[in-house]
Order: C-alpha cells, then structure tokens, then sequence
C-alpha cells in the first residue's frame, strides 16, 4: 500500500503538525515469483512526507484526482493534488515518496501562473545547484530527485501564503498477472486511505477491451462499481465529496489470449516495440553440488541484513545437502583471502562460528565479488549496495543465488546478477526457509538471448519467466522485424521462438506512448544494474525520456529568463522565447568568457613579471617597528590595497581580522595587473634554475578525544579490538572514523585503516563534503585506484565548484594521465566562476603548466594544449610552494608561511622581502590559498594555518584543512608531500610543517 502524508514542521513553537493527505500511488506485487508463495504482494512502505517548514497552521486538501490508463501489463498514472496552504507566509515544500519495484516516475506538472508547466530533465547536480540559486531570488522551482533505490523528493518553492498550488506526478509501471481458473487478469490496487477529509475525490481507470469479451471488475468498499463502453474501452469512475474513507479501489483488468501481446509505436524519430510472450515456467531438480561458493558481504552496511535468517537458511541447505565443500569469500572494502571449509553430514560449525565472528565494518567493494574458480554453485548474501570503487558485480559463469534479508537492498542488481547466470533472487523477508531451499535445488526455465531480424538493443525485463511471461522490449531499424528468443528448459534443452513484429503505429500528443516508456524503464534497470560505469549512459536516456534517475532529476522553472539564465531546455510552449534568448546569451558569454581570459592573462602576466625578478636574499636591514598609529597612515601597496577592506570586515564567527602589520623596507611592488609584460608567442617553459637542498618536515597532529587517546595507549595487535569496541557510540561520527584511519596508518596497518576509513562513504554517498574527504586521505596514502572514483563522483555532484575539477586533475597528473588532467585544469582556468573562487584560475594556471612541462621532461606523449590560450602556456618553477585549502564551504582559513628572516607572507602581506608571493584571500568556498617562492634563501621556512570560523558546517563540527607542501615544484626535482588535519572550536593557528633548505647544489 501507498499513500502520501504531508508532514508540517512548525519549528516557530518547536512542534509539528501531522496532516496525512494525499495522492494513491499505484500499489501492486513486485514480480518475485520465486520468492514467496501465493500471490504476489507489494511489501510493506514507508509513508511518504511532505516538509513544510515553519507552518503554523496545517495545510489542506482542496482535491485529488487520480486517473490511471492500462495497456496489457503496462499502466500510466496521473495524481494531481491541490494544496492550501492557509498561513500568513509562503513556505517550501517537500515531498518524499518510495515507490515499489518496477514502477518508475515519467513526469511532473506544477502550477504556474495558473496553468500546469511540465518539467524538464537535468542533470542531477545541476537540478540542485539551479533550485538553490532560483529559490534565494523568490522565483518559483520545483524539483523531484531520486534520493536512492526507489525513492524520490519533490522539493515545490512557493506554496502561496493562503493560497492553492497544484502539482501532478505522472507514474508508469506494471501490473501484476493473476489467474482466476482459465481466465488471466492483471490486478490494479489503489489505496484511497487518505487520511484527513479531501473536498473533492476523483478516480478514473480506462482499460482495453479484451479480445474474449469479458468484463472487468472493480471493487470499491466491498461494491461492484458500474462500468462504462467508453470508446471501445471501459471506464471505472469514482467520485466523492468530502471523503473521509479508508477503502482502496481494486480493478481485474482482463488479458488477452495466450498468444503474444506485442505493442510498436513509433516516437521522436524512433520506433519501439514491447512484447509480452507466453512462456511456462518448468523445473527439474539440480545435480548436488560437491563444492559451494558462498560471497559474505561483510561490510559496516551488513548490520542491515537479517543475520538470523541468512544462518537459518544456511542450516537448512547444508543439511539436505550432507556433504560439500564450501569456499569462503568475505569482502568489505577489499576481499579477504579465500577460506575453505568442510561440511560432513550438515554439520558447519567452524563455517557458522566464523560467520558470526565477522565484523560488520568497512565499505562495500562490488568488484571483488568474485566468484572463485571450480565451485558448481555460489551464494550472495549481500545488500547488492556498492559504496567503494566503481564497478559492479562481476558476471559468475555458475548459478548465483542471491538474497534479499533486510531494507534498502538493490533487487535490481541483486536479480539481474543471478538470473543471467540461471540462478534466481530469493526474498528471505517473505519466503519460508524451507521453500527457499527448495529454490536453491531446482533448475529452472530461462532465457538466453533476445535478439532477431531489423532490431537493435533488445532488453528484457527477466531472464525467468513471470506469471507464465516473457517481457521484451527494443528498437526496429526496418519494417518486417522479429524478434527470437532462444529458451533453455531445466534439462538444458534448447528451443528457439520467433514473433512477428507489426508496423509500427505512431503515438499522438495524448496517447500512452508504452512501448517507448517500456523500453526506457528496462533499459534504465539494466544500465543502473551495472553501477557507476554506466552512469554517463543512465544520464543520457533519463535526458532523452524525461526520467528520474540516479543521474537526473525532472524540475520546472517560473520564467523562460530562468531556463536560459542556467541552459535548462523548457517545455515546448517556451521553446520558441527560449531559442531566441538562447541565441543572444551565447553570445554574451563568448564575449564574458574572453574577458575573463584576458583577465586571467593580465593577472598571469604581472605574475611571471615577478617570477623574472630578483630579490634580495641577505639578511634584511634593521629597522624600527613603527606603532600602530602609524602604519594606518602609511600608503599600502597595490598587492595589499584589494585585502584593506576585507581585513576590517567582522569573521563569521565574531572573531576581527588583526590589522596587517607595517610595511617594513620592501623592494618595489609588482606591475599592475593592467599592464602585462611582452611575452613568446608560445613559451611552455621558463630556463632551469638551481634548485637547494630541501626537506620537508610535518607537524604530527594528534587528536585528544578520549577514543583517540584509549587507542594510542594500547598495543598494535589490541588496536582493531579497541576500535570495534568504540565503534558502536560513533557509528554517525565522522570525526571518529578520521582519527581512527589515521592512528592506524601511523601505526603502519594501512589495510585496517583503509577499511576505517572506507565507513564513510556507507554513511554519506551523495555529500560531496565527505566524499571530498575520503579522497584527500586516500591520495594521501597514494591509493589513487580509491581516490579517483570519489573524485569523480564529486565532480558530478558539485560541477559548479571549481575546486572540484581541479581536484580531479591533480589526482590524474599523479596517475599518469597528463592529458586528461590538463583538460580538467584547464577548465578551471577558462571558466569565470563565482566571486567566491577569485584567483582560483591562476593556481590551478601553475599546476597545468608543471604537468605539461613534467610530460615532456619524462617523455610521455606530447600533451595537446591547442585548446589552450597561448599567452597562459608558461611554466614558472619555484624552489617552494605550500596550497592550502579545506572541506567546509563557507569557511575562512588563512595561510601563513615565515620565512628565515622571521618575514611573514599572508593575507595582509602578500609580497615578502625575498620574493614569497601570497595569492589572493579566500573567506568563503573552499580555498585555495598559494603560497609561491622561486629562490629560496637557505634557513628554515614555517608553515601555518589560521582559522577564524565558518559560517556553515555541514560534514562536522570540525574542518577539515588539506595541505600540500612542495619542492622543486615545476622541476624534475619535484617533490610533494600532502596532509590532512582538522580543526574545531574558534579561532586559532596552527603550526602545519617546515621547509629546511640547506644552500644551492
């Protein structure tokens, strides 16, 4: 059963209103044949939510409307709601629902200016990113999100004070095949349990007629309703005025003959087709296997799972089996070594014992999965939930049972990883255990391929037959197609079926355009089936079918300024004011994005200015500190001017900026950024330079939490205890898990660290703040294999944050590929960004420019920057450079570097006596800060961060600061070393590390 609830969080008197309303959701039984007994159900639903903050008085119900349109298995359906929202004040709304397996959301409506808007698809990140930024100028978005396996968020700006809205979903799934005696009928439920009173109810279902002439049935409160011959279809009608009631609506939707139900349609430029083949399902007893490979997921996400029911079915299999062998296979964030195991006469407790004795820890790996080589038959006890690398489940070439034991699996992926292999999904939460053993030792009838004559990319919806059916569904490149399918029966027969495919029909404006949508759903539950290395293709087909993926989300805009404003294609009745906007936009961007350039090239050019200049490296001359009354009077110079300002400006947290300090003998100051020096055409690189003998040494930082501490204290073989034992008051702590990883890595145990560590993408999978986190440490540990796929995920998720790219690229330089980490960078240089990311350009400038030079001095293929701008192709090596940045956005963090004159280089003295440049402060996004130093002066350089507050935090109460420290950098000399450390509290500075340079070489 399905319905909504709206949920009214009244945070002004520190209460909540609950006001259930609502809209049916389409509710029928998953297609889980072999899971359970009976007719199949739906399970059990959490009640969707909609959050309106700050509501003072609960919203109401004006009307629902409900109209659902049935083709074969197949059905669409339309909710509309209108909501009133009686307070004085507009409040945004949010909407959260699940839906059941195979039903997916195909489209939303909101009400704008009185009429319904559809929405549009976008990519997911740039979904969020865009209602953001719509909502803070009081415009009106909507936007609905997958939020994770089947679930789903439609966040609505404005519910007008006293006033209604309307918004519509549109929900496209399949019914369930029931038989009554000889007749077969497709079950369609609509749970009218509303809740609260509703003015004005209305439910329409339009059904086919059949073939065999009989009539639906539809119940309502225990009454037959009347049927309507509508068109050559019929039609059930309910309607109700102030309903209160709880009953639901139940149609039986009478199919077709045996034959096969096949539906072609052609739509945007490509024809389709969706068949639905009879196919008895047989079984034969399975061969007893002599050796069984069992794959435990044992990761942090494991404690999920129904244990008891996984060790109950286990006693069960073993036992009728007697005597095998079993291979163990545990995997968390990495497998660990194969085990082996003996079953006499069902009897496995070594094999039980160790079960239980594993830790529930760490992240889930997918990929290493693997079935293990001589085994007759494999078990999957796993959520099918992958949070550590980026791959899937590896194909098994032996019958692979999986297993469904708690909330939040991926039947999906569960499903499609062993009914490709003749192997079946199995619901423990709803199949007896001896039924599911019974499964486990039977073969079954199955498809092996899809293929045929004039059609391309063919999916099917299972592999095993579902209520007697076969669901396939493709593309048609010419008239006269058909279709084959190859079937292998339990006794490993094989047969071969062909269906005739008839010419296509088109679909009109207003039809039900099923064979297309068909398609699209079960090509999409292929694609995601498959994880992160299909994403780009989950994105396209959401994009081009208007669906709800783990890539794309569906939003609708006030204006067409807005659509144009952020590139978003509207709906068709705005396609025409958008094109002609579009056009005149484009061109002011070319015009903004070369502007911007020539800024970058102006800021570049002052500083290789002072890159050629030389400063002295003597001991500087002694003069007096003038007081502080003085050094407001006295001229700032050009690089200090822009920070006056923001110097005096109040901290996010209260804490005043000291005053920069006097100006002491300086030499001359840097050419304005205006007038850039001449330069070649094409200079990739400056003449080598001596570099000094340097090292770098890191201030050890330690954590003083009482866990942190009780860890230190114990011994190397005891730390792993200690941590389980700890483990269970921190499992939401992300603090815990960072100084956890990090005493293990001191302690030299990098796999148990990693494995630590890896807990938190289980926690966080789509904050970027986390997710940026984990792949600084992992860089840190030179897990780049790790790393890389967090930063890709975060540059999906955050791709308007340049610091994102940036990230990514560095990581690939250090992989080796210097290509595609200078294209990352040079986005970052060619794209104008936010203000909150000023001199961000040049930074990651320096860093193209060594990778460039650092791949032609070690002889890889020559890097193509045709793309790049020519005045901005220059390497600068510098004997010293620190970068700082952090992981809080919003947060001001200050570099500070001291020099052996005692000189330091910040925010207020950005140009040191011997030539330490400072780039340009950050007080919000995320760094970074440079510090830059071509010819270092032998003594002892100290590094500092200063932290004056956030003004928000979103991953802990801490933030985190990530620091690279570099020698040589731009030479073949270079060399780096990253930390990561954390800071909490207010205001403070902190001693990062040191540069000791010992004189030239």
């Amino acid at each position: 059963m399905s319905h909504f609830h709206l949920f009214l969080s009244a945070q002004q008197r520190q209460r909540r209103h609950l006001l259930q309303a609502g809209a049916a959701l389409l509710t029928v039984g998953p297609l889980a044949v072999f899971a359970e007994s009976g007719s199949p159900q739906r399970g059990r639903q959490v009640l969707p939510l909609l959050l309106a903050p700050y509501a003072q008085i609960p919203l109401e119900l004006a009307q629902v409307q409900i109209h659902t349109e049935v083709v074969g298995l197949a059905a669409r359906t339309r909710i509309e709601l209108q909501v009133f929202n009686p307070n004085r004040q507009d409040l945004e709304g949010a909407l959260q629902f699940p839906l059941q397996d195979g039903q997916v959301v195909t489209g939303f409506a909101l009400e704008v200016d009185g009429e319904l808007r559809p929405a549009v698809p976008v990519e997911k990140a740039k979904g969020r990113q865009v209602f953001e930024d719509v909502t803070r100028t009081r415009i009106d978005p909507a936007l609905l999100e997958s939020t994770g396996t089947n679930s789903y968020r439609l966040r609505i700006y404005p519910l007008p004070a006293r006033g209604l809205r309307r918004v519509v979903l549109e929900i496209t799934e399949t019914l369930v095949r029931q038989h009554t005696g000889v007749q077969q009928s497709a079950l369609l439920q609509l749970p009218l349990q509303l809740g609260m009173s509703v003015q004005e109810l209305e439910v329409t279902v339009r059904m086919p007629r059949s073939a065999s002439g009989t009539v639906p049935q539809a119940l309502f409160a225990g009454q037959v309703l009347p049927l309507v011959n509508e068109r050559g279809t019929w039609l059930v009608r309910l309607v109700r005025s102030n309903y209160t009631g709880t009953a639901g609506l139940r149609v039986a939707v009478p199919l077709g003959t045996e034959a096969p139900e096949v539906i072609t349609q052609s739509l945007q430029d490509n024809t389709y087709f969706y068949a639905e083949v009879p196919l008895a399902l047989q079984t034969r007893q399975r061969s007893v296997p002599g050796r069984v490979a069992l794959l435990w997921d044992a990761s942090a996400s494991a404690a999920q799972r129904d244990q008891g029911r996984e060790l109950a079915l286990l006693d069960a299999f073993f036992a009728a089996l007697g005597n095998v062998v079993v291979d163990l296979l545990v995997v968390r964030d990495a497998p660990e070594p194969l085990r082996r195991f003996n079953v006499v006469k069902g009897r496995w407790q070594d094999l039980r014992d160790r079960l239980r004795s594993l830790p529930q820890d760490g992240a889930t790996r997918l990929d290493r999965m693997t079935v293990p080589s001589g085994a007759d038959l494999a078990l999957l006890f796993s959520d099918g939930q992958g949070t550590w690398g980026d791959g899937g489940l590896p194909a098994a070439k032996i019958p692979l049972y999986t297993f469904i034991t708690g909330p939040g699996a991926d039947a999906n992926a569960l499903r499609r990883a062993a009914e490709h292999t003749g192997g079946v999904l199995v619901d423990l939460m709803r199949t007896a255990v001896l039924e599911a053993v019974a499964l486990l030792r039977r073969q079954h009838t199955r498809l092996l391929s899809a293929d045929g004559v004039g059609i391309e990319d063919v999916v099917v919806e299972r592999r095993l037959p579902q209520q007697d059916r076969l669901v396939v569904a493709g593309r048609l490149r010419e008239p006269g197609a058909r279709l084959v399918l190859r079937v292998q029966a339990p006794n490993g027969t094989v047969s071969q079926r062909s269906i005739d495919l008839p010419t296509p029909v088109a679909t009109h404006s207003t039809g039900l355009p099923i064979a297309a949508h068909r398609w699209a759903m079960l090509r999409l539950a292929d694609l995601e089936a498959q994880g992160e290395t299909q994403s780009q293709a989950v994105r396209r087909l959401g994009m081009r079918f208007g669906l709800v993926t783990r890539g794309t989300s569906l939003i609708v805009l006030d204006r067409v300024e807005d659509y144009v404003q952020h590139g978003i294609e509207p709906p068709s009745s705005l396609l025409d004011a958008y094109q002609r906007l579009l056009s005149r936009r484009k061109q002011r961007e070319q015009a903004d994005r070369q502007s911007h350039l020539n800024r970058v090239a102006e800021r570049f050019a002052a500083k290789q200015a002072w890159w050629e200049r030389e400063f002295p490296k003597d001991d500087p001359p002694q003069t007096k500190e003038p007081d502080d009354s003085v050094a407001e009077s006295v001229r700032q110079r050009p690089l200090e001017r822009e920070r006056s300002a923001e110097s005096l400006r109040p901290r996010p947290n209260g804490v005043m900026r000291p005053l920069p300090p006097a100006p002491v003998a300086m030499p001359a100051p840097l050419p304005a950024l205006g007038a850039p020096t001449a330069r070649p055409e094409r200079a990739t690189s400056s003449p080598p330079q001596q570099t000094p003998a340097m090292s770098i040494a890191l201030q050890r930082w330690t954590p003083d939490a009482p866990y942190a501490r009780r860890l230190r204290e114990t011994t190397a073989e005891q730390m792993y205890a200690v941590y389980l034992d700890e483990r269970p008051g921190y499992t939401n702590s992300t603090a815990f898990f960072l100084d956890a990883a990090e005493l293990f890595f001191e302690r030299g145990q990098q796999d148990l660290a990693l494995r630590i560590l890896s807990n938190l993408a289980e926690m966080a999978l789509e904050n970027r703040h986390v997710l940026r986190l984990i792949a600084y440490r992992l860089l840190q540990a030179q897990q780049l294999e790790l790393a890389i796929p967090l930063l890709r995920q975060v540059l999906a998720l955050s791709p308007d944050e340049p610091q994102s790219s940036r990230d990514l690229g560095l990581a690939l330089a250090r992989q080796g590929h210097a290509q595609a980490a200078v294209d990352r960078l040079w986005d970052v240089v060619s794209r104008p960004w936010n203000n909150r990311f000023s001199d961000i350009e040049l930074v990651a400038l320096a860093e193209l420019n060594a990778i460039v030079a650092a791949a032609q001095t070690v002889g890889q293929s020559q890097v193509d920057t045709g793309a790049i701008d020519p005045r901005l192709l220059r390497n600068l090596p510098l004997d010293l450079r620190v970068v700082l940045s952090w992981d809080s956005d919003n947060t001001d963090i200050d570099l500070y570097v001291i020099d052996p004159d005692g000189q330091e280089a910040y925010y207020g003295r950005q140009l040191t006596r011997q030539g330490g440049l400072m780039s340009r402060d950050f007080t919000g996004g995320y760094g970074p800060e440079e510090f830059s130093l071509r010819k270092a002066k032998p003594g002892t350089y100290t590094v500092r961060a200063e932290f004056f507050g956030h003004r928000q935090q979103v991953v802990s109460p801490t933030t985190a600061l990530m620091l690279r420290l570099s020698t040589g950098f731009g030479t073949p000399q270079q060399k780096d070393v990253d930390t990561v450390i954390r800071l909490s509290g207010g205001a403070r500075r902190v001693t990062i590390g040191t540069f000791d340079v010992r004189g030239m070489l």
